[in-house]
């Protein structure tokens, strides 16, 4: 009779922890697993000493609020993200600039204006789509911190986006 309770109390055991680690993957951005650098994208972020890597890549969605063309070269997609991902803004992402989205940033969408930004997008031909204001997007890339704008929340650079 105590075998039959044993192996019934480990199978919920191990049930609840592979739940466990579901969830706490769903809320948390996906694990670095299922992530690559495609093209070495990340060799090519202007100034990238800025940029405080909180995990080396998380996978989020929501909605687009508005694109933004950069001098850099880079386009920023401030991102109204779903409710299962809203725990990725801070502080920093409030108010103005940002009032509340997550900074998506795709890099040398453009070629730069800003002179010292010349060199990054050197040898490099963006490869991810942008979308429009109003579209839902699904990105993965590194999750940072933009230690020069408020240490708000990115994902910089972007390494794949879908929309829809």
């Amino acid at each position: 009779m105590k075998a039959p309770l044993v192996v019934a109390i480990v199978i919920v055991a191990l049930v609840g922890a592979v739940a466990g680690f579901y969830f706490y993957d769903r809320f948390n951005g996906d694990s670095t697993s299922s992530c690559s650098d495609p093209a070495s994208i990340s060799s090519h972020v202007y100034n990238p000493y800025r940029l405080q890597i909180v995990k080396p890549c998380i996978t989020a969605s929501g909605t687009v609020d508005r694109v933004i063309e950069e001098a850099d070269g880079d386009v920023h997609l401030r991102t109204n993200l779903d409710q299962a991902y809203s725990n990725l803004t801070n502080s920093g992402n409030q108010g103005y600039p940002q009032y509340g989205d997550l900074v998506v940033e795709i890099i040398c969408v453009n070629t730069p204006s800003q002179t010292d930004a010349i060199p990054a997008c050197q040898n490099y031909t963006n490869q991810i789509p942008v979308p429009s204001a109003g579209q839902h997007i699904t990105i993965t890339g590194p999750y940072v911190l933009d230690t020069d704008h408020s240490y708000w929340a990115e994902i910089h650079p972007v390494y794949s986006l879908v929309i829809g």
